[in-house]
Formats: structure tokens, C-alpha cells, sequence
């Protein structure tokens, strides 16, 4: 037998966590589930309605897209190219005929209606070639002009929807059941995460939608790392970070006043501010001080200081006017210094010495920064994202901290 999609016939020795095993539990949930079938029709060609189209073929990892002669000139068949990956990118390129070496993912056929073939990846990059140079082999089909686009994380949402509001019962449900958990166990990293309920306990999957929520919450899709964004329209806080801390089930805020020197000198520099922040460990707020080094756009050398936060942003009130910029040949006394002053603690002189006295930098700038956090344990910001909630959740605590930065709030796009 050579029918890969008999659920019974052993699919070739591919491990259970190759991207060619998943194609086939796909074809196997399309092939037995008509409600299933539907709702993937829908993604690629919502034009097309299930009932109307003739009886479904399916096939995967072929050279050809038909096997039979090739049809009569005129008696062109519809065709649908997909691009199937996680976060699949919109494919720009147009159909093209192809004399390449082919291997087609998968190939669903209607009859003389319509075809599709599928081009399915599990690693996160943009479109390859597959999706839009195809050997025709001489097969009677016409492709519209672009690959259609699928994300794995919505198909899987779609499929788990069916079976969460009751949409499948018996072997149907049972066979979409298996192929969720085939997901979870061996491609967790494609899941759904649409909410952080969604996302299960897969970190990977949490910190793709704290990301969205952050991008969300202050209006921008990228930043410098996941759930990093900028923070506009203030000198004394350039970034907020949003984020799981596996270790301990913990969402966390975070955001870094006076992370910077010249962010320093506008916090510090404004001693009302510096009040109204430390105030904020009334409302839930961890405020803690975050000295460290920098040179040019990078920081280094992070130091345990003595001082609690108070005395810490006293000692910098107090000083920050002739902070300045350090010459080499003033980095002893200005570290002997700020360790009689408690600010540094001895122990952290190794780092500093590995990453300045050790270099060939010649110039070390002081970042009196404090560290602020707000945190929510992952149930319940699960609970809060279900509801709706979560974004301005956390939209809300940001603000909260701007705010006693006296800085301009956030908002969502368009508001």
C-alpha cells in the first residue's frame, strides 16, 4: 500500500517530530472531519463552500500534482497555492511555472473544480520559493496570482474551537482531540496564542503573547527583543518590558527609569518625580535601585547596592548634577568611592574590571537606573486575558508609572 493517509499505514521512518509527520495528521484530520475540512477551506479559498465541490482526494509529499494524463488545452482547473507556517507571512511573489525539483507537501484535489497544493514549514522565517515556483508537469491547472497565507497558530485555534464548544462529538471529536495533542507534544512551539490560556504552559508560546500584548498595549509591533517596546515623549524612561518568568509562573512589568545618564539627569534632576515613584510600592510596585555601567548605547556591569531605595534616590538627588562622563584614569577612585558610599557592593568590582579596566574602552559612564516591576501571577493574568482584560491591565500600571514620571500616557493605535 502506498496511501500515506490510511491513519493505519506507517508513514516512512520520519520521526513524530518532522514537519512531514504533521502534514499527514493534517490530511488525516481534513480527510474524517467534513467540519474540519470546512473551516481549513475557509482559511485558504472562503469563496469555496465544501458541499458544492466534488468529492475531496488527498495526497502528500508528490512530485506531481495530478498523476493522471495531462487534460485538454482550455479545460484549465482552478488552482490555490498555500503558504502553511507559524506567523506565515503574507507571500508577495506571484505563481510561477517552474521546472525545479519538486516535493508537494500536500495536494488536495476537487475533482476538475479546484486544487490545492500546500507548502508547509514549522520554523519561524519568512516565505520560501516553494509557495510560488511550482512544476506544473504539464497538469491543466491555473494558480491565482499569489500564494494565499495560513499561520498554523489560527488553524489550530480554529480546530481546538471546534472541539471546546461542543461543534464534534464521537470519533470526530476523538480524532481532532489527537491531533491538538500531537501538536502539544512534539510541535508545541506552532500552538495557538491568542490568549495565555491558549498558550497552555509552553513558555515559548506565553512569551509570543506577552509580546502581542505589549505591542498592543503601547501602540508598536517590534522592539529591541520580545516584549520590549519603546516608551516615547519622556527623557527619563526610554523602554518597558513585558514578560514570563518560567521559573516561578510569574507575569512580570518591568520598566527602568533613569536607565541612562541623561535619563538620570531628567529623573533625578526632577525630585518631585522621584518621590511620586517610590510612592508607587504602596499601589503593589517593586522599586529597587539598578546601578550599573554604560558605554556608548550598551550596558554593563550591574552592581548589588547597600542602600535601600530611598537613600539610594537621596544620594542621587543629591549628586546628579556633577555625574558626568568618566576618564580611565579616574575609574579606582570614583568605584572607591561609590563603595564607602554603599552604592556598589566589592564583589561586583570583577565585572566591571572584565568589561572596562580589562577593555579598550577609555570612557565609562555612571547609570544610577532603579528597577520597577509589577507582577501578576499566570493564572491570574490567564483569568484577566480570557475576560478581556489583561491589555488594559496592564496598560493601566504603564501608565501609572509615566505618570509619576510625568510623561506622556499610553495609548492604543488609533485612539
Amino acid at each position: 500500500m502506498t496511501n500515506h493517509l490510511n491513519f493505519f499505514v506507517p508513514y516512512e521512518s520520519a520521526t513524530s517530530w518532522h514537519e512531514n509527520q504533521l502534514t499527514r495528521a493534517l490530511l488525516v484530520v481534513l480527510r474524517y472531519s467534513p467540519i474540519a475540512h470546512q473551516a481549513w477551506l475557509h482559511l485558504v479559498a472562503p469563496e469555496r463552500s465544501l458541499q458544492t465541490l466534488p468529492k475531496a482526494e488527498f495526497a502528500t509529499q508528490r512530485q506531481r500534482i495530478m498523476t493522471g494524463p495531462p487534460g485538454a488545452e482550455g479545460d484549465a482547473i482552478p488552482g490555490i497555492s498555500v503558504w502553511l507556517a507559524p506567523d506565515a507571512e503574507r507571500v508577495r511573489a506571484s505563481v510561477e511555472a517552474s521546472d525545479r525539483q519538486q516535493v508537494l507537501d500536500a495536494i488536495i484535489s476537487y475533482g476538475s473544480d479546484l486544487v490545492i497544493v500546500v507548502e508547509n514549514k514549522i520554523s519561524w522565517r519568512g516565505p520560501t520559493e516553494q509557495a510560488h515556483r511550482i512544476n506544473l508537469h504539464g497538469a491543466p491547472v491555473k494558480f491565482d496570482e499569489q500564494p494565499r497565507s495560513v499561520q498554523w497558530q489560527h488553524l489550530l485555534e480554529i480546530l481546538a474551537d471546534l472541539v471546546e464548544r461542543d461543534l464534534v462529538h464521537g470519533a470526530e471529536r476523538l480524532l481532532i482531540g489527537d491531533f491538538l495533542d500531537l501538536v502539544d507534544d512534539y510541535f508545541p512551539h506552532i500552538g495557538p496564542y491568542s490568549t495565555l490560556g491558549r498558550c497552555g504552559s509552553h513558555a515559548f508560546r506565553l512569551e509570543r503573547r506577552l509580546d502581542v500584548v505589549q505591542g498592543v498595549v503601547v501602540g508598536i509591533d517590534k522592539g529591541k527583543g520580545t516584549g520590549w517596546r519603546d516608551i516615547a515623549g519622556t527623557p527619563k524612561i526610554f523602554m518597558a518590558w513585558l514578560g514570563f518568568i518560567g521559573d516561578d509562573s510569574t507575569v512580570r512589568l518591568r520598566m527602568y527609569p533613569a536607565d541612562t545618564l541623561g535619563q538620570a539627569r531628567a529623573f533625578y534632576g526632577d525630585p518631585e518625580s522621584v518621590d511620586l515613584v517610590l510612592a508607587l510600592r504602596s499601589e503593589g510596585w517593586r522599586v529597587e535601585p539598578n546601578f550599573h555601567w554604560g558605554f556608548m548605547a550598551g550596558g554593563y556591569a550591574w552592581s548589588d547596592t547597600r542602600l535601600p531605595a530611598d537613600e539610594y534616590c537621596a544620594y542621587w538627588v543629591e549628586r546628579i548634577a556633577g555625574t558626568r562622563e568618566l576618564p580611565r584614569t579616574d575609574w579606582d577612585s570614583y568605584w572607591t568611592k561609590l563603595e564607602a558610599d554603599g552604592i556598589v557592593e566589592p564583589t561586583a568590582k570583577a565585572a566591571f574590571d572584565r568589561e572596562f579596566t580589562a577593555s579598550q574602552r577609555q570612557k565609562a559612564h555612571p547609570r544610577p537606573g532603579i528597577f520597577c516591576e509589577f507582577s501578576w501571577p499566570l493564572p491570574e493574568a490567564a483569568q484577566m486575558d480570557d475576560r478581556g482584560t489583561f491589555t488594559e491591565t496592564i496598560r493601566a500600571r504603564m501608565n501609572q508609572l509615566l505618570g509619576a514620571l510625568g510623561a506622556p500616557e499610553v495609548r492604543a493605535r488609533g485612539a
